[in-house]
């Protein structure tokens, strides 16, 4: 059923409602909607829970320092378990002496980590790529490639949009980025380690090599935008790892704050956040303490239980299905992957993915679509999914492609919204 009352209180720029359902209650990897409907959580609330729901483990971690201190205004004075958190990140960064600076989302986190670089260097361009999405905010809402992100705003005019690196194309670009840096005006390059969001593009190790040393002999920055793409995700923690680079900066969020309260950071080398002058950036929320301690409880429940292995077995386990399940319908493009960050895309001119959504939803699975033409579908359940969980589920997906392939003229009448739009 779908409630139309939301309409009336909910401004639409933050209300898609793409599933036509509200949620009443969660538990482990379902959620129940007001209606008593159960649905598995396969997009893992758009990529901010690691765990499932109601971990006891958690929940216990957050009240414990709750008793002790909720939150304290970090800007003035913050709690020892904030002092705890960053210097977890810190070490785990792989940037020697790295520092901690907080936000609340990644978006205003992208903005802050572009702004430091600017101060650091003070130039005036950033160099980025198509088909990213840096999220919402003043700079990080211009770094995007998408236009309907963008209507109606007059955003500054500070990015070069070149094609996203990969192993086929990565030496053209390389010589588009010296070609730009020849200016003496780009202050930094500004990317996703992994293009996630429009379709899983992973980066050549020697271009980010190669950029890495032509941004510093040309007093630029490089910039990573990991708010989706680490925590274990791509068997590594960081993802960067995979490619054997590490960044000036990096922006980490989502599954910081684990769903308590919002949560992002910037893990910089210390000479380039020493170049903001004091209390030049600060947030009453940054550092919220009682979610730093479910932060750091989920480090510990991940190493503890060898998720990051349970996840290289899941990740097996799909990929291997939806290959022998689909390999012989005409719709099914490919598979892509980093482990468990999943992508089924399907081969066609029309936008079909909504409409399987819509079949998978029939059948209690939550998923989304996106990509080029809608036709990519993101899968990336829990961490401590079981191997029964994730074969009964994906099954399903499944099943929702191959019905959706035998009667495409019962499934394509309904209308459906597009989130992203180039």
């Amino acid at each position: 059923m779908k409630h139309n009352y939301r309409d009336a209180y909910i401004w639409r720029a933050q209300n898609l409602d793409l599933y036509w359902i509200i949620i009443d209650s969660t538990d482990k990897h379902y959620f129940t909607d007001i209606d008593w409907k159960q649905y598995l959580d396969f997009l893992s609330s758009a990529s901010s829970l690691p765990l499932w729901y109601n971990n006891d483990r958690l929940l216990n971690a957050y009240i414990s320092q709750a008793k002790k201190a909720v939150h304290t205004c970090t800007v003035y004075t913050f709690t020892e378990i904030v002092w705890e958190y960053a210097k977890k990140l810190s070490e785990i960064s792989n940037i020697e002496n790295a520092k901690i600076m907080f936000w609340a989302f990644g978006s205003d986190a992208i903005d802050w980590a572009l702004k430091c670089a600017q101060t650091f260097t003070w130039k005036k361009k950033v160099i980025a790529f198509k088909s990213a999405y840096h999220w919402w905010t003043y700079l990080s809402l211009s770094s995007n490639w998408f236009d309907a992100l963008k209507q109606g705003l007059d955003l500054p005019d500070l990015f070069y949009h070149l094609s996203y690196p990969t192993e086929e194309n990565y030496e053209e670009v390389l010589e588009k980025i010296e070609e730009i840096l020849k200016t003496g005006e780009v202050w930094a390059l500004l990317m996703e380690t992994i293009l996630w969001d429009w379709w899983v593009f992973e980066p050549s190790s020697e271009f980010l090599s190669k950029v890495k040393e032509l941004l510093h002999k040309n007093w630029a920055i490089l910039i990573f935008d990991e708010i989706q793409t680490w925590m274990w995700r791509t068997w590594k923690f960081w993802a960067f790892e995979n490619y054997w680079v590490t960044p000036d900066l990096f922006v980490a969020a989502k599954w910081l704050g684990w769903g308590y309260a919002s949560l992002s950071a910037v893990i910089w080398r210390a000479d380039i956040i020493d170049s903001l002058n004091n209390c030049q950036n600060a947030f009453t929320f940054s550092a919220h303490a009682a979610s730093c301690a479910v932060w750091l409880e989920t480090i510990n429940i991940i190493e503890d239980e060898k998720l990051a292995e349970n996840a290289l077995k899941i990740w097996e386990k799909i990929t291997s299905i939806i290959y022998k399940e689909l390999e012989n319908y005409d719709i099914f493009k490919e598979v892509r992957w980093k482990w468990l960050m999943i992508w089924i895309a399907l081969d066609s001119e029309d936008s079909i993915w909504a409409y399987i959504w819509k079949i998978c939803l029939d059948k209690w699975v939550y998923v989304w679509y996106y990509g080029h033409n809608n036709n990519v579908v993101r899968i990336q359940p829990h961490l401590n999914i079981s191997e029964e969980e994730a074969i009964k589920w994906i099954s399903k997906v499944i099943e929702a492609i191959k019905e959706f392939s035998e009667n495409k003229e019962k499934y394509m009448v309904w209308e459906f919204k597009s989130f992203f739009s180039s």
